[in-house]
């Protein structure tokens, strides 16, 4: 299965590998420091702008085609907004538009009338949709007209003499049982099987071209062809090496993320739940449905080196195998937890669902069993097609 000649190729490949300071700021660096940085400035930017958000004062034009003293007092009365006058309706989308004013509402002629005939009054919101402040405008409208209208209601029902339960024929009370820790990882499951999917597909890109299309760029291919070693050997050596890469990059990847939120990083709790935690068993499971997926990315990388002539070449080609794994990784979002057994057997996204499914507590062993065992079957035809590839000399050394 794994000769000795192959296991001193693997060797020697690998040592050169970790020998290359790309290779090591790509696979280890990044994702064990860099990555956990970059999420936790998104997120603590993030948050800072959601706070700016709601504190933030915004200028709201307001136009009475007749008088409406009840809401627009509440209006002025709010210390969220500050309210400008305009005549016409038009005055005050001109002043959307030019940003003097963020949202405007417009109070219909028939308003006062209607409101103390217990009839619904016509109230309009100007607003853009293109314009990020404007729609914090508009929600904040809503709101405070939302607050009214219950306030108004109430008062209704009281100079009716009915009962407040009239308003409201059911009582709801919704009970969230999830406790942090679940609900931490349930979020977790939302990006972390895509970090780590990508990490595993593009961690040993690099390597695949520089192990192959690099040593034709290099002429030492033909140096490793005349050793003891067979073509297949040959193959399996730098087929386990990329492997090897690819599943350090994984586990990189988690390690990245998990850390962060076992020993301290603030900003991550604060997201994602202060006291989530991985089980052991959850990493092992999340590892072990790597490893056909990483095979298949190898394998998939070692076709394109070897097909190419230089590494710029295999550069040039590298987009499909990106749409490869990309789509399904990122169809994984979309996709919730719980799935048909069919999309079990889709590549790439079966892992991904598998991940979503271990972190968020769903774990299904026949939809696991199908994604891992699938998953090898791709896994070795791609390895059949890089070796069928490695041992036509046309191809490998075509002109």
């Amino acid at each position: 299965m794994f000769s000795r000649l192959s296991y001193i190729v693997f060797r020697k490949e690998l040592r050169e590998t970790l020998r290359d300071k790309r290779v090591l700021l790509g696979v280890i660096v990044s994702p064990l420091i860099v990555t956990p940085l970059i999420l936790g400035t998104v997120l603590f930017f993030g948050g800072k702008k959601e706070m700016q958000k709601m504190d933030a004062i915004l200028n709201i034009g307001i136009v009475e085609q007749t008088a409406f003293p009840e809401l627009i007092q509440k209006l002025e009365d709010n210390a969220s907004i500050e309210t400008q006058r305009f005549e016409t309706r038009d005055d005050v989308i001109t002043a959307v538009e030019e940003r003097i004013v963020r949202a405007a509402l417009v109070v219909s002629e028939t308003a006062r009338n209607d409101f103390q005939n217990n009839q619904s009054v016509g109230l309009e919101i100007i607003f853009t949709f293109a314009n990020e402040t404007s729609q914090n405008a508009n929600n904040r409208l809503r709101k405070i007209i939302g607050e009214f209208d219950q306030y108004a209601l109430a008062k209704r029902i009281q100079k009716m003499d009915l009962p407040e339960s009239f308003a409201k024929p059911t009582s709801l009370k919704v009970n969230n049982i999830a406790t942090s820790a679940s609900t931490g990882s349930f979020l977790l499951g939302l990006f972390l099987p895509y970090l780590i999917v990508i990490s595993a597909a593009f961690g040993g890109i690099q390597t695949a071209f520089d192990l192959c299309a690099g040593e034709k760029e290099r002429s030492t291919m033909e140096t490793l062809l005349v050793s003891p070693a067979s073509r297949f050997e040959i193959v399996q050596g730098k087929l386990f090496t990329i492997f090897t890469i690819s599943l350090i990059a994984a586990l990189c990847a988690i390690t990245g993320i998990v850390a962060p939120l076992t020993f301290g990083l603030d900003i991550l709790k604060d997201t994602l739940g202060d006291q989530i935690s991985i089980k052991l068993s959850s990493v092992l499971a999340m590892l072990l449905i790597v490893v056909p997926l990483a095979l298949f990315t190898s394998s998939m990388l070692l076709v394109i080196s070897s097909f190419a002539r230089n590494q710029k070449e295999a550069q040039t080609y590298i987009l499909p195998f990106i749409s490869i794994v990309l789509l399904p990784a990122m169809l994984s979002s979309i996709f919730g937890a719980e799935n048909h057994l069919y999309t079990a057997f889709i590549p790439v996204l079966n892992i991904s669902l598998t991940m979503k499914q271990i972190l968020g507590d769903l774990f299904n062993p026949l939809y696991f069993a199908i994604s891992l065992g699938s998953s090898f079957i791709y896994a070795y035809i791609v390895m059949r097609i890089a070796t069928a590839f490695f041992l036509r000399e046309n191809i490998l050394f075509r002109t």
